[in-house]
C-alpha cells in the first residue's frame, strides 16, 4: 500500500473525497451538481485524483447504491475512493469518536 500525495491535493479535491467517501461511487455529472462545482472542472479533478491515486473508476455496467431499489446502470464513468483513500478518510474524520 502506497502512500497518497496528501500535500497536493486542494480544498475542493478534499471535498469531492469526503463526499464520495459519504455517499459512495459516483459520477461527474451528479457530483458538480450536488457540490455546486463547474462540471468541466470537477471532471478535471476526478481525472487528476484517480491519476495521484485517490480514486479508481467503478468497473461494470451497473451500480448497486444506498436508497436505489433496483441497479442503476452507468451511463457515465463513475469514480470510488482507492481502498488507501478510503481508509485514512475514516481515520481522519472518525478519529474523534
Amino acid at each position: 500500500m502506497r502512500a497518497l500525495p496528501w500535500g497536493l491535493i486542494e480544498e475542493e479535491d478534499f471535498i469531492i473525497l469526503k463526499d464520495l467517501y459519504a455517499n459512495a461511487p459516483d459520477c461527474a455529472k451528479f457530483l458538480s451538481r450536488r457540490l455546486r462545482l463547474d462540471l468541466a472542472e470537477t471532471m478535471e479533478r476526478l481525472r487528476r485524483l484517480e491519476n495521484l491515486g485517490f480514486l479508481e473508476r467503478v468497473e461494470g455496467r451497473f451500480l448497486k447504491k444506498k436508497g436505489l431499489r433496483k441497479p442503476k446502470h452507468m451511463n457515465h464513468t463513475y469514480y470510488e475512493l482507492t481502498r488507501t483513500c478510503r481508509l485514512y478518510l475514516r481515520k481522519e474524520l472518525f478519529q474523534d469518536n
